[in-house]
């Protein structure tokens, strides 16, 4: 995770580095040396990070390199700012240039300062002997290591019988893919996220009759994270010749595969490799099962789709509620013991069924809770644990084994690499239950500078396709849900969502990490009053107003405020204020916050709420990192002009709101990149227009109105990706239609209203341009709502060749 934090500052260094004359006058030689530095304690904590759990030492020193590290990015942005800011007074502002002055000193005394930190540590770190300790530790086996191996080490027997609900048919689907003599299927991938109960199913088809009637021989090996190829393959001889077993370490490593094609060839084999983690393992042993004239198959487990595509690929699903309630009653009543306190049965599936939905229909965690209510005699505890369930799993005492749920999750956390790392941390900040835009999360993560430049693949490829790739390794690794994009085919997935459980570890992790994503969800049923923060590294803060939580009560107001000791507020970098109360808007009183406390904050979030006085909040206009501003649903007069100090916002988006008057100053956002517009009435907005120049670096332009907003400077915004517009004139349709063939090449799918205005005077006019509309390829989505007549009948041919996927006619004036 450290590597992580250094990782990002870096990109923001490379951001401004590369525009040095325009930002970094001053203090280039300081950045430069700055980046230096990061870059060479990199290296280091590539080791050390992954030892941190063995060395407090070490893990002090990667907390205080963390520290360092958002210290020297948000200071190297500050005097950037400043900077930019400063180009274009006039020269009789004697006392503005003399005070901004000062700020830049105290500015570029703050990076040396930080540079001067961060030699103090990495020397210290080398006196110590770092590299020394992490080499020493990477090659003694560590008594905690080889605990957890040992505790994940599976085998195809049980001492107890196991509870086995709701994956009937998929084990009768896998025992008939074993047993078929098909020599197509010789792998099986069973794979899901942890958890879910790939091991105990494998079990089950190892074990069943079917199975045992077509093998002859047998060998179940568990691979877990530390897969040393050999071993696996002595260990699977061993037990298909169980009687040469003191031989086999003997063997050379090509005879220890000729002797596993011999076997497998003179006899039926059934192999079950157990939790393989990377498809290079599958690399180093697939020889030993792949060849000609083998009747043998071979049962894998993992948590990962890119291994389970070695093999025809086997995903399980979650259970539903029934067999969830099943699975719960099982275990909280085993050897179907009759529980010795009264309860109705209705009473029963209402509690029971409303645990299996907090346990998210995850088997491992259903089972836990069973195990909890066997020990639980009366109703009164078994609403005390409905009402308190994350306590009982995640805190309670009963679970020893060192919190199960979270030890088998945090095993793919660990495997993630480090850029992957942050990005899934950040997903806690969600809302259970909720699903997600994937574009949205995209913009978040960007906005965090979580995305890395290295990764881009292509010359064309921006970071929003680098987020996509990111999201589908995560998606690959069973830790999060997405959802195809059935529609826009060159778009992956449409959303996601985080299962509750590993919500939950997101936020436990992250507050281990001290990435310290935290959620506040206040009482809906009582006014609010003062939230105070005092938790030192609090970074990301969303507060919730869809879910209940008592705080403080003096007044009828909410005041997010940091405790002036501690001064917390320079630490929160993303902030969304969300209100999701069955669709009702809250009115957010003007003091609820004050910005001014919020230095270096990135994301600012609004999600349903009216404005006092339709005004925003005091100090709003200082947020001066601010990369990412989205109000939705919300009700808000006007942008202030103050907002052309966001001079590295990346994404503006009002979707959801209406008639919001957006200052004619977004050619200073030079590094704009996705503008979402509000919906207008004209007739409540009258003259109102604004502009669209200078936004050159633009690549998602979503609620163009040709009535309000002049498209200017079409011809520079070359990076454009995706647009949603609506036009009423020709001259606009003409303007789009043409910037589309000719100079918005990386355009991918789009949406067109072509509006009441467009009106076609005559029917060669109108073949010609929905001739030209219906031939553009990216062209998706494409709504008529004016008087066409028989043009469809003209265009006929074009309209079936087009790529068009959804067309509505919304007038009925349509000739047949």
């Amino acid at each position: 995770m450290a590597e992580a934090v250094v990782s990002i500052a870096l990109e923001t260094l490379r951001d401004l580095l590369l525009e040095e004359a325009r930002f970094l006058s001053g203090v280039s030689k300081e950045a430069k040396g700055l980046e230096k530095q990061l870059k060479e304690i990199q290296c280091l904590l590539q080791d050390a990070d992954r030892r941190k759990h063995e060395s407090k030492t070490v893990l002090n020193w990667i907390a205080e390199i963390k520290d360092l590290t958002y210290r020297s990015e948000d200071a190297i942005e500050a005097y950037a700012f400043h900077v930019s800011s400063r180009r274009g007074w006039a020269s009789n502002f004697k006392h503005l240039r003399q005070r901004f002055s000062r700020a830049l000193n105290h500015i570029a005394s703050e990076i040396s300062e930080v540079r001067s930190e961060i030699a103090r540590v990495s020397k210290s770190m080398q006196e110590y002997g770092i590299r020394s300790i992490i080499q020493r530790e990477s090659s003694s086996a560590n008594p905690c290591d080889q605990n957890q191996q040992w505790k994940r080490q599976t085998f195809p027997f049980e001492i107890f019988e196991d509870c086995f609900v709701g994956k009937e048919d998929e084990l009768k689907q896998l025992v008939s893919l074993v047993v078929d003599q098909d020599k197509q299927n010789r792998v099986i991938s069973i794979w899901g996220m942890g958890g879910i109960g790939k091991t105990t199913i494998a079990k089950k088809v190892y074990n069943h009759i079917e199975t045992k009637h077509r093998f002859e021989c047998f060998a179940w090996v568990c691979i877990t994270q530390q897969c040393q190829i050999r071993s696996v393959l002595e260990e699977v001889l061993k037990q298909l010749i169980s009687h040469k077993r003191e031989d086999i370490t003997k063997l050379s490593k090509a005879e220890l595969i000729q002797q596993l094609c011999e076997i497998q060839k003179a006899k039926r084999c059934m192999v079950v490799l157990d939790d393989i983690w990377e498809i290079d393992h599958w690399a180093g042993l697939k020889h030993a099962f792949l060849f000609e004239g083998s009747s043998s198959k071979v049962l894998l487990t993992t948590r990962k789709q890119n291994v389970a595509a070695v093999g025809f690929p086997f995903e399980l699903e979650l259970l539903n509620i029934d067999d969830g309630l099943e699975l719960l009653i099982n275990k909280a009543f085993p050897h179907t013991n009759i529980p010795d306190f009264p309860f109705e049965e209705k009473w029963l599936q209402k509690v029971g069924k409303e645990m299996v939905c907090k346990c998210g229909y995850l088997p491992l965690v259903i089972s836990l809770l069973g195990g909890i209510l066997s020990k639980r005699k009366s109703l009164k505890e078994w609403e005390t644990v409905n009402q308190n369930i994350n306590a009982y799993l995640y805190k309670g005492d009963e679970i020893e084994k060192e919190n199960e749920i979270h030890a088998v999750l945090n095993l793919s956390y660990e495997d993630l690499p480090y850029y992957l790392k942050p990005c899934f941390l950040y997903m806690g900040q969600f809302r259970e239950d909720d699903t997600i835009l994937v574009n949205t999360l995209y913009r978040l993560w960007i906005a965090q500078g979580m995305i890395l430049h290295e990764h881009q693949e292509n010359e064309d490829d921006t970071l929003m396709d680098v987020a996509e790739l990111y999201l589908s390794e995560l998606a690959s690794r069973c830790i999060v849900q997405v959802e195809v994009e059935n529609v826009i085919r060159e778009t992956k997935y449409r959303s996601f969502k985080l299962h509750d459980v590993v919500r939950d570890m997101c936020l436990s992790k992250g507050t281990k990490e001290g990435f310290c994503c935290h959620v506040i969800n206040p009482d809906r049923n009582r006014p609010i009053t003062s939230l105070l923060l005092g938790t030192k590294t609090l970074r990301h803060l969303a507060v919730d107003f869809g879910s209940e939580m008592e705080i403080r009560r003096d007044d009828d107001q909410l005041r997010i405020t940091t405790s002036h000791d501690q001064d917390t507020g320079k630490h929160v970098r993303s902030l969304q204020f969300l209100n999701d109360l069955r669709g009702k808007t809250i009115e957010f009183p003007e003091n609820v916050v004050d910005f001014h406390e919020f230095k270096v904050l990135r994301v600012l979030v609004f999600q349903n709420f009216n404005f006092s006085g339709r005004k925003l909040p005091r100090g709003f206009g200082n947020l001066i990192h601010l990369r990412y501003l989205r109000f939705q649903n919300c009700a808000i007069d006007e942008l202030p002009s103050s907002i052309a100090n966001f001079r590295y916002l990346h994404t503006l988006s009002l979707r959801g709101c209406w008639n919001v008057r957006v200052p004619n100053i977004l050619k200073k956002m030079i590094r704009l990149k996705h503008l979402l517009l509000p919906s207008y009435n004209t007739r409540l907005v009258g003259n109102y227009r604004l502009r669209l120049e200078g936004l050159d670096e633009l690549e998602t332009l979503s609620g163009f109105n040709s009535l309000v907003h002049d498209l200017k400077s079409v011809t520079r915004m070359k990076n454009l990706r995706r647009i949603r517009a609506t036009v009423h004139d020709k001259q606009s349709l003409w303007t789009i239609i043409d910037a589309i063939n000719t100079y918005w090449k990386n355009l991918r799918p789009c949406a067109l209203l072509i509006a009441n205005g467009c009106q076609f005077t005559s029917t060669e006019e109108g073949v010609m341009i929905l001739e030209r509309v219906f031939a553009y390829p990216h062209l998706y989505d494409l709504r008529i709502n004016v008087k066409i007549g028989n043009l469809l009948e003209e265009c006929e041919n074009q309209v079936i060749i087009s790529k068009i996927r959804t067309l509505f006619l919304f007038d009925r004036r349509i000739e047949a």
